[in-house]
């Protein structure tokens, strides 16, 4: 499970990334608010697992 929240961690990098090449700046802040949420529930996951 460890190995699943990192490459989950690492998907998220990589949509990042993708959404800094966007152009509209409401849309990467709204991507950006989605990738915060899924940061907060993969770092609840993790304190979960321990």
């Amino acid at each position: 499970m460890k190995t699943t929240l990192a490459n989950a961690e690492a998907a998220l990098d990589e949509v990042r990334r993708d959404a800094d090449k966007l152009r509209s700046r409401e849309l990467r802040k709204a991507i950006e608010a989605y990738i915060e949420k899924q940061r907060a529930q993969i770092k609840a996951l993790r304190r979960m697992m321990n």
